[in-house]
C-alpha cells in the first residue's frame, strides 16, 4: 500500500506526496510528467534508488493527484512548494530530477533557488512544447494533443477523459496500443517489471481532479518567465533520439542555450526507456556534487 504523505502548505493548500528508496539517503526532489503524479517513480524502481542509496522525495503538482489546485499557477509558483517541502523535511540542500513535463520546472528551480541544489537533472524534457523545434517533430496524436492544449483549451478534457480510459483497457490492447504508438526500446521497458500494472496505479492516482489536470496541461505551451541564458546552475539532459513524446531537436536546440549544460543522448531509446534503463547513469549525474564534495573534504 502507497504510503501517501501531505503537507500543508503556506497559503493552506495540501500538497501530496511519496517517498521511495533509503529514508536516510542522498535527497532528490522528482517532478514528475505531464499529466502524472508522485508515483511515477515505481516505474523506474525501488531496487536502483536503494543502489544508489538515493532517497526520493515525489510530490504531485497542484490539481495534480491529491494536491490541491492552486488557480493561476506559473513555474516560478512551483519552486516557493518545493522549498516549502524541503524545510518540512528539515532538508537544506538537495538534487532535483524532472522527467518529461517536469522538465521546466527543474529549468525554473534551477535559475530561482541554485543555492539549495546539489545537481540538476532532465530526462525526456524540455521546456515548451509549443515551439517549432516540438511542433515540426512531433508524431501526428501528440500534436493533436498540444494544438488542443494551446489553442482550444475548452477540449482539454475531452482529450484528457479518453487518457482516463486507459485504466480500464485490458493489458493486451494496452501493449498492442503502445506497439503502433511507440518506439520499440519503450514497448520493450513497459514489457519488463510490472510496469503495465504500475502505470494504470499511476493513472488512476493522477486524474483524481480533472480540471486540475487541464490546468496542468496549459502551463507547457505558456512562456517560461525567463530566458534560458540566465540559468547558471549546471544541468545534465538525458535524452533518447527515438523519443516522438519530447522530440530531442528541442532539447538540442536548448542545451546551447543553457550555459553549463550538457546533453547525453541515447540513440536507440524512447521516452520512457531512457529513465528506465539508464538510471545508473542517471543517479552518477545526480551524485556528481557529492562526490566532489568528499573528494573536497578527503583533500583538507
Amino acid at each position: 500500500m502507497t504510503d501517501f504523505r501531505f503537507l500543508i502548505l503556506p497559503d493552506g493548500r495540501r500538497l501530496s506526496y511519496v517517498e521511495f528508496g533509503k529514508s536516510d539517503g542522498y535527497p532528490v526532489m522528482y517532478f514528475h510528467g505531464t499529466p502524472s503524479s508522485c508515483l511515477e517513480p515505481a516505474m523506474i524502481g525501488e531496487e536502483h534508488f536503494l543502489k544508489h542509496n538515493l532517497r526520493i522525495i515525489s510530490p504531485s503538482r497542484p490539481g495534480m493527484g491529491q494536491s490541491d489546485r492552486h488557480k493561476n499557477r506559473t513555474f516560478i509558483d512551483w519552486t516557493k512548494d518545493t522549498i516549502a517541502l524541503a524545510d518540512h523535511l528539515a532538508i537544506d540542500k538537495f538534487a532535483i530530477l524532472g522527467y518529461s513535463g517536469g522538465a521546466p520546472y527543474t529549468l525554473t528551480c534551477a535559475l530561482k533557488i541554485p543555492d539549495r541544489l546539489l545537481s540538476a537533472v532532465i530526462v525526456s524534457g524540455a521546456g515548451q512544447m509549443n515551439q517549432p523545434e516540438v511542433k515540426n517533430n512531433l508524431d501526428l496524436k501528440h500534436r493533436v494533443f498540444w494544438n488542443v492544449a494551446d489553442k482550444f483549451p475548452f477540449l482539454r478534457p475531452i482529450i484528457l477523459k479518453k487518457m482516463r480510459q486507459y485504466r480500464e483497457m485490458s493489458d493486451e490492447d494496452i501493449m498492442a496500443r503502445f506497439e503502433r504508438n511507440m518506439p520499440k526500446a519503450d514497448v520493450d521497458t513497459f514489457k519488463k517489471n510490472n510496469r503495465l500494472t504500475l502505470s494504470k496505479q499511476g493513472v488512476e492516482e493522477t486524474f483524481r481532479d480533472m480540471n486540475g489536470v487541464a490546468m496542468d496541461v496549459r502551463l507547457p505551451i505558456r512562456p517560461l518567465g525567463f530566458e534560458l541564458g540566465m540559468i547558471r546552475f549546471p544541468i545534465t539532459f538525458f535524452h533518447g533520439k527515438e523519443d516522438n513524446t519530447v522530440p530531442i531537436q528541442v532539447v538540442e536546440w536548448m542545451v546551447p542555450r543553457i550555459p553549463n549544460a550538457r546533453l547525453i543522448a541515447y540513440p536507440n531509446d524512447g521516452h520512457v526507456s531512457t529513465i528506465c534503463e539508464h538510471f545508473d547513469e542517471i543517479a552518477e549525474a545526480l551524485l556528481k556534487r557529492l562526490q566532489e564534495l568528499k573528494a573536497t573534504a578527503a583533500e583538507h
